[in-house]
């Protein structure tokens, strides 16, 4: 009767934890991700893990601090350019970004921060396909 009763105890503890935890992972997939508020090994992370499982952040709001950055490239032979918000490690040794386009028209250098400031960007995470590459960055953002 007691390992009956044990057993049962045991198997609503499973039960529960279960529930629990597809609760928990439920209102996370429809959360906003907040990087601001975790630590610096955190944040590298969090980064790493967006760039490479894009699907899991599709849609969602980011909100990052870092180092703004302008990167100018060609395309198709036309100069191209890309605005990132770049994190680095605990250590600084590494770094990693996000690309960013800000809401609207902006016009650069006019309508964004000087190169190298630290800045605070919040937009929607997409990946798309662009010139037979996929890119991922943020969308719709404001900088503070």
């Amino acid at each position: 009767m007691k390992k009956s009763l044990f057993f049962a105890f045991i198997a609503l503890c499973v039960t529960l934890s279960l529930v629990f935890a597809q609760k928990k992972t439920a209102a996370k997939k429809s959360s906003d991700v907040d990087l601001t508020k975790m630590s610096a090994t955190m944040v590298y992370a969090k980064v790493f893990d967006m760039l490479i499982n894009p699907d899991n952040y599709e849609g969602r709001k980011i909100r990052m601090h870092g180092t703004f950055e302008v990167f100018e490239y060609e395309m198709d032979g036309k100069p191209a350019r890309s605005f990132a918000c770049i994190v680095q490690d605990a250590t600084a040794c590494c770094a990693q970004g996000m690309e960013f386009r800000l809401k609207g028209s902006p016009v650069y250098p006019k309508d964004y921060p000087a190169q190298y400031s630290d800045i605070t960007v919040s937009g929607t995470f997409h990946q798309f396909e662009e010139a037979g590459m996929n890119r991922i960055l943020l969308t719709d953002c404001t900088v503070e």
